[in-house]
C-alpha cells in the first residue's frame, strides 16, 4: 500500500497466475471505500498476528491496469479476502462496525478518537514520527497521511480512575496534543481554542448520570461477580432490571444492556462482562474505568447523529470493547426533541434469541 493522493490508499491486485500463457492481470485503485466488517468478523480475527479479514469496497477509482476494456480512471467496486503482512493490534469502531486502522483512513475524512490505549501504542511505537516499534502493523499507516485526530477521549478520562478535576484535564490535552505533534508531524490535531472548555463541559453535563450508573455497578457487582449459571438467569435477570428501575436508568442504556448481557451469556463469555469486569471486592475505579468505555462509545453515537456528513471513528486496542460495538449494532441515529436518539440490535452473543422479545418489552427511549 501507498499514498498516491492526501488522506486516499493504492490497493493492486494480481492474479496468482496468469491465463493461457497470458501475464498475470493486475489492477490498481485508490480512493476506496470500505464497507465496515461485522461482529462475526472481528471474533473470528487474531489481531496480533497478520490479519485476513473479507474486504468489500465500494467508489474505487483505477489508477493503473493491463486488463483490457478496464479504464483509468473509471470507478469500481468488488470484493476479496485480504491476507495482510500486517496485524491490527487497534481497530477503527465506526458507523456500521469496524475497520484496521489503515483501511478505515483509506478514502479520507475520517476524524480519528484515539482512546488511552491506543495513545500508548503510538507512543511505544512512533519517535517525530518515525516508526521505531517492531513489525508491521495498520496503526502505522497514521503516519503516512494527513489524518485528523481528535484527542477528546484521552483528555475527558483523565489519569486517575475517576473523574478528572480542570487541573488534571489541562495537563492530560496539553500532555497528548505535545506527544502527537511530535509523533505524528502530518496529523491534523482537531482541537480548536475552546476545547479545554468543551471537554469540562461534557464532563460537568456527564457527571450526574455517572454517578447514578456507578451506583448501579456498585449494586450489582456483588450479584453479578461469579458467573452466571442457566438456573439462575431469570433471577438475576430480573435483579438487573430492579437495580435499572431504582436508579432510573433506560433498559435500552449501554449500562443496563451490558449487565443484562453479562448475566445472558453463561460462563463469563459476554464481551460486555469483559467490559464490566466484576469480581469480588468491586471498586469505584473499575465502575469508572467501565463507565468510560461506555461513555466513548455514547459520545461516538452523539457524533454520528449531529455530525451525519463527518466520519468520527473510535480507535482501541480493547477487543472487549470493540465486540461490544459491534455486537450492538447501533443505527437509525436520529435527532429529536429530547436529544439523540438510535435504534439497537444485539447479536446473540450479547442477547440469545430467546432474551431479546423480553428485553424489546421494557424498552423505554430516553435520551442518552
Amino acid at each position: 500500500m501507498n499514498a498516491p493522493e492526501k488522506s486516499s490508499l493504492a490497493m493492486k491486485f494480481i492474479e496468482h497466475a496468469g491465463q493461457d500463457g497470458m501475464p498475470a492481470r493486475t489492477v490498481s485503485v485508490a480512493g476506496m471505500s470500505f464497507k465496515p466488517l461485522d461482529y462475526d468478523q472481528l471474533a473470528d480475527a487474531r489481531l496480533h498476528q497478520p490479519v485476513s479479514i473479507p474486504l468489500n469496497w465500494s467508489h474505487a477509482r483505477v489508477i493503473d491496469t493491463n486488463i483490457e476494456g478496464v479504464d483509468i480512471n473509471e470507478l469500481a467496486r468488488g470484493n476479496a479476502t485480504l491476507e495482510s503482512t500486517h496485524t491490527s493490534v487497534a481497530v477503527s469502531l465506526q458507523r456500521g462496525g469496524w475497520l484496521p486502522p489503515g483501511l478505515a483512513i483509506a478514502d479520507g475524512g475520517l476524524t480519528i478518537l484515539p482512546d488511552r490505549n491506543v495513545i500508548s501504542l503510538i507512543k511505544g511505537r512512533y519517535d517525530n514520527g518515525s516508526l521505531v516499534g517492531v513489525g508491521k502493523d495498520f496503526l502505522d499507516l497514521l503516519a503516512e497521511h494527513e489524518v485528523r485526530i481528535n484527542p477528546l477521549l484521552y483528555a475527558i478520562e483523565g489519569n486517575g480512575r475517576k473523574i478528572p478535576d480542570r487541573h488534571v484535564v489541562e495537563e492530560q490535552m496539553a500532555e497528548v496534543i505535545s506527544f502527537l505533534r511530535k509523533a505524528l508531524p502530518k496529523a491534523e490535531l482537531v482541537m480548536g481554542n475552546q476545547s479545554l472548555e468543551g471537554v469540562l463541559g461534557l464532563i460537568e453535563d456527564t457527571r450526574a448520570g455517572f454517578e447514578i450508573k456507578r451506583k448501579f455497578l456498585m449494586h450489582l457487582a456483588p450479584l453479578l461477580s461469579a458467573p452466571t449459571g442457566r438456573s439462575l438467569i431469570a433471577s438475576r435477570w430480573n435483579d438487573v432490571l430492579d437495580a435499572a428501575d431504582r436508579y432510573g436508568l433506560a433498559r435500552d442504556s449501554l449500562v443496563v444492556l451490558s449487565a443484562l448481557s453479562s448475566v445472558a451469556i453463561p460462563n463469563s463469555g459476554s464481551a460486555a462482562k469483559k467490559i464490566l469486569k466484576f469480581r469480588e471486592g468491586y471498586s469505584d475505579q473499575e465502575a469508572y474505568n467501565a463507565l468510560a468505555d461506555f461513555r466513548s462509545l455514547e459520545i461516538l453515537i452523539h457524533l454520528i447523529t449531529l455530525f451525519p456528513k463527518e466520519r468520527p471513528a473510535i480507535f482501541t486496542a480493547d477487543k472487549a470493547l470493540a465486540l461490544f460495538w459491534t455486537g450492538i449494532r447501533a443505527d437509525n441515529f436520529r435527532r429529536e426533541k429530547l436529544g439523540v436518539f438510535f435504534n439497537l440490535a444485539p447479536v446473540k452473543q450479547l442477547l440469545p434469541d430467546d432474551l431479546i422479545e423480553l428485553w424489546k418489552k421494557d424498552i423505554r427511549p430516553p435520551p442518552l
